[in-house]
């Protein structure tokens, strides 16, 4: 009955699908993305929608999520289209805020089914972490400098930024403002002729054509890309991943081109630009050699240092060393934080990648085995350092009695996971097991966290209370909580939020130029 019940409402979102046209689909979503982020007034130009429609609240009755809208691009892109003749009903009306609503309540239905099938043989804990996949990142999608800084910071420097513009014919700078731009144009419209010009502030016509390369797709590569990227997901048995959780085309092509010449782009989803020209940058990337990974990972941990340093300025900050251990050289882990001369937090940063199995996989665990062991191994290093300092082999200040590990990711792993970190922390174990000298007073409490909830929780803390956070992420009540979240439960917001210590020009130099033009605009208007 399961399965029956699943395949009724696939076809029933097969039949939606299959009769609407891909441009007014398109510009359906953005209409509905824009509505319920608080720009009603462009959305009114192009749909049709009740007055309670017309807000942001997620709670809503009307609210379709903006994940939801996401899948139903995917989906869209890889449905066949039915042969449509005159008459009544033959193709959806996107220009309604109904169809929107139709189309969501039949993925909603079909995801239920699928979910009555897939959750006797997966457990709640495991959906509760593809969920929070899912839904997490779209519930903070604001603009902010931090994000444009960080991935600037790891990618658009050295050996990387090089790579990506003999590679691509464009500077990590350019594309960067040229996303931010295009960001900005499409939360006033719908879609924008391809002949679009931005030399006003300095892109030539030729970056832009190198940027629309790595941006775009034609409507008809974009369904084989959509389809590929689907059947990517099939090439085990058995392994087919629900239907809210495939692979997003929009992630690597955020914009769509339509018309025989393509001159006409749509962005249904103008958050995903931002997230192609910063964190995506790793795809761009990703084909170079082992130097430009390993650079990214240095500059991750000089990163994350240097937040420390800015954020926690009581605290005493420095990179990795090396010391002897049975003759060989053992490094240090990547951050080593000491307060009054006492350590207090070691820090293991991790820049890998999540892949589609480590957040969506029935067991990620197994799945992503590589990811997670490289998890497994940066808590046995935080044991194994403190056991070394404990015993004298390592020459460095006392440890704290309260002293804790953090594992830093630049990427969401283990989140809203108790199941996955537990996982984490019984491989780590057997490793410290066979290692043979460390003790339980060396297994210290371990927190983890991706770099995004780092920013955030130390722009809410002083040091005694950020400590004071990473010390209670062991106990049972905090497992799988994300560190912001503790620290609000903990001790509340500080009175104000300290700013984000970095400017954005000092990696980016279109920052510095975008607020002259915007100074000379406002002299002269």
């Amino acid at each position: 009955m399961g399965t029956l019940n699943r395949d009724r409402h696939r076809k029933k979102l097969q039949e939606v699908l299959a009769r609407a046209d891909d441009e007014l689909f398109f510009q359906m979503v953005w209409s509905i993305d824009a509505m319920q982020s608080e720009r009603t007034e462009v959305a009114s130009n192009y749909l049709r929608f009740p007055h309670e429609a017309a807000n942001s609240d997620i709670t809503s009755k009307y609210a379709i999520h903006k994940w939801e809208l996401e899948t139903l691009i995917g989906l869209l892109l890889t449905t066949p289209k039915y042969k449509l003749h005159d008459g009544l009903n033959s193709l959806t009306n996107c220009s309604h805020f109904d169809a929107a609503a139709k189309a969501v309540n039949c993925l909603r239905k079909l995801e239920n089914a699928e979910a009555g099938i897939y959750l006797k043989h997966t457990g709640i804990l495991t959906e509760m972490h593809r969920i929070a996949h899912r839904q997490f990142p779209w519930q903070d999608t604001s603009l902010n400098v931090a994000q444009f800084y960080r991935y600037a910071y790891i990618y658009g420097q050295g050996e990387c930024a090089d790579y990506f513009e003999r590679t691509y014919g464009l500077t990590i700078n350019a594309f960067s403002l040229i996303g931010f731009i295009l960001h900005c144009v499409f939360q006033k419209q719908p879609f924008l002729n391809r002949h679009f010009s931005m030399e006003d502030v300095g892109i030539t016509h030729k970056e832009f054509e190198a940027a629309f390369k790595l941006l775009t797709k034609p409507i008809v590569e974009a369904r084989k890309e959509a389809r590929s990227l689907a059947q990517d997901t099939r090439a085990k048995p058995g392994a087919q991943l629900p239907v809210g959780y495939q692979p997003s085309f929009l992630r690597r092509f955020p914009l769509v081109s339509f018309g025989d010449a393509g001159e006409k782009l749509r962005a249904p989803m103008p958050a995903l630009i931002i997230q192609r020209v910063t964190s995506g940058v790793y795809y761009d990337l990703a084909n170079g050699n082992s130097r430009l990974r390993n650079e990214a990972s240095d500059r991750f941990e000089e990163y994350s240092a240097e937040l420390f340093a800015a954020m926690m300025r009581r605290f005493n900050v420095s990179r990795s060393y090396s010391y002897k251990f049975r003759r060989n050289l053992v490094d240090t882990p990547d951050i080593l934080i000491t307060d009054d001369k006492r350590l207090v937090l070691a820090v293991e940063c991790k820049a890998k990648k999540l892949t589609i199995d480590a957040q969506f996989a029935g067991d990620p665990f197994a799945e992503a085995k590589a990811g997670y062991d490289e998890i497994v191994k940066a808590v046995f290093q935080l044991w194994r350092y403190f056991s070394h300092v404990r015993r004298g082999l390592a020459h460095r200040d006392p440890i704290h009695p309260g002293a804790c590990g953090l594992v830093l990711t630049l990427d969401r792993w283990l989140m809203m996971s108790r199941e996955l970190q537990d996982q984490v922390l019984s491989g780590a174990a057997i490793l410290a097991d066979n290692d043979g000298g460390i003790i339980a007073e060396d297994r210290r409490t371990v927190a983890f966290c991706a770099i995004v909830h780092l920013e955030n929780t130390l722009a809410m803390s002083d040091e005694d209370s950020f400590l004071d956070t990473i010390a209670v992420t062991g106990e049972d009540r905090f497992r799988g909580w994300l560190l912001p979240d503790i620290r609000r439960k903990m001790k509340g917001d500080l009175a104000e939020r300290k700013p984000f210590p970095f400017h954005l020009e000092d990696v980016l130099p279109w920052g510095k130029r975008l607020s002259a033009l915007e100074t000379e605009r406002q002299n002269n208007f």
